[in-house]
């Protein structure tokens, strides 16, 4: 294990720090293209804008996680293998914090910048912002020097089995298919689900790493 200069442990090679721009420049280019797809009544362009954010997302989770599986990788037993570990899980996390703040910025811009109205935008919105923060902080709090930490394996499969729940209420009551004005936040939920998904199912295999 490392420690830079602010005191937070970091395992060397595992960073999101030099993707983060460019995570950050494609979720601003989804979300304007979210909003000029709404704009214009095309559910094809939100859906996706929203699909190649989280795909990227996705992709950037198996960058960082694939490499920790390979059950010919016997570092996972040791000191540094662990740091490692924990360290990819962080990333989840801040992956996960990404997911949700994309999520609120999206529902705050489309009802406010085009003509599509839900009058629940903003509440889901908020809700989604507040999950942001929290589990940024929570990402912030893994990092620490003194923190050895790893998240249990149950909270992760809450996290993946409440989105799952979500996205199967979502499909099972035909939301994807409304003519109402939520069908927007709708393509928000449904993509946004399947990255806290795909990011849950990836941190469970990267934490059974872990040697006791």
């Amino acid at each position: 294990m490392s420690i830079n200069q602010h005191g937070r442990s970091y395992a060397p090679g595992i960073s999101l720090r030099p993707l983060l721009p460019w995570l950050l420049l494609a979720s601003a280019l989804s979300i304007t293209m979210m909003v000029l797809g709404a704009g214009r009544g095309d559910r094809f362009l939100p859906s996706l804008a929203a699909g190649l954010l989280v795909a990227l997302v996705v992709g950037t989770g198996l960058g960082i996680n694939a490499p920790l599986w390979s059950k010919s990788t016997g570092s996972a037993a040791r000191p540094d293998g662990q740091e490692s570990i924990r360290e990819a899980v962080r990333c989840n996390v801040w992956l996960a914090a990404l997911v949700y703040a994309w999520g609120a910025s999206a529902l705050f811009a489309i009802y406010s910048l085009s003509d599509v109205v839900w009058r629940h935008a903003f509440q889901y919105g908020l809700g989604a912002a507040i999950f942001a923060a929290c589990i940024g902080l929570y990402g912030y709090w893994l990092g620490r020097a003194n923190n050895r930490h790893v998240p249990p394996l149950f909270l992760t499969a809450v996290h993946g089995l409440a989105a799952a729940g979500g996205l199967v209420y979502l499909v099972g009551a035909d939301k994807l298919a409304t003519l109402k004005g939520d069908w927007a936040a709708n393509e928000v939920f449904l993509w946004g689900g399947i990255a806290i998904i795909a990011l849950c199912l990836m941190s469970a295999v990267t934490q059974t790493r872990i040697k006791p």
